[in-house]
């Protein structure tokens, strides 16, 4: 009963089109077409374009002047000046490859061998980074094999006495596993 109740009011409002919107045509388009979308300039195209100024032209012979750049602003590095028939030519030369300053070897050999001689080894490359930031890479080349060599008596060292530790205990537990043997 309930489900036939529902199927009769449904077949109700079908037949009502009341609610149904207007079809397609029952707007035509105005006559003319629809205007153009607004904020747009209206068709015409591109404005003429400027004057064209005759192309200048040097007296036979003659070339353009040789210009020369200014010293402010020029690039790090070594610059060359080399001759080159009637004009100079400028030579930059990549900044040379700044020296190993051995930081990564001194840090570990602080940190894991032997502190107060390692300690010397990272201030030594620390020294040597600095004098690369100043541009002067022979002090810094000097400091950085000196941090080496401090990084690795600290490795030497550690090694020594972590040996001759070892054979003092080794030699203790002998002496007093000896004694007390039953």
């Amino acid at each position: 009963l309930q489900h036939y109740f529902i199927q009769s009011n449904l077949r109700s409002s079908m037949a009502d089109n009341k609610d149904q919107p207007p079809a397609y045509n029952a707007y035509p388009p105005p006559a003319g077409g629809y205007p153009p979308p607004g904020g747009y300039p209206p068709a015409g195209g591109y404005p003429p374009p400027p004057q064209q100024y005759p192309p200048q032209q040097y007296p036979a012979g003659q070339q353009y002047p040789m210009q020369q750049y200014p010293a402010t602003g020029a690039p790090a590095g070594n610059v060359v000046v080399q001759p080159y028939a009637a004009s100079n030519v400028i030579v930059v030369q990549a900044n040379p490859v700044p020296p190993p300053t051995n930081t990564i070897v001194a840090w570990i050999a602080c940190l894991c061998f032997c502190m107060p001689i390692g300690l010397v080894a990272v201030c030594k490359a620390n020294s040597a980074e600095n004098k690369i930031r100043q541009g002067d890479y022979a002090a810094a080349r000097e400091l950085g094999e000196s941090a080496k060599k401090w990084a690795i008596a600290a490795i030497v060292t550690a090694v020594i006495l972590g040996a001759l530790i070892g054979i003092i205990y080794i030699v203790f537990l002998f002496t007093v596993l000896s004694n007390n043997v039953y």
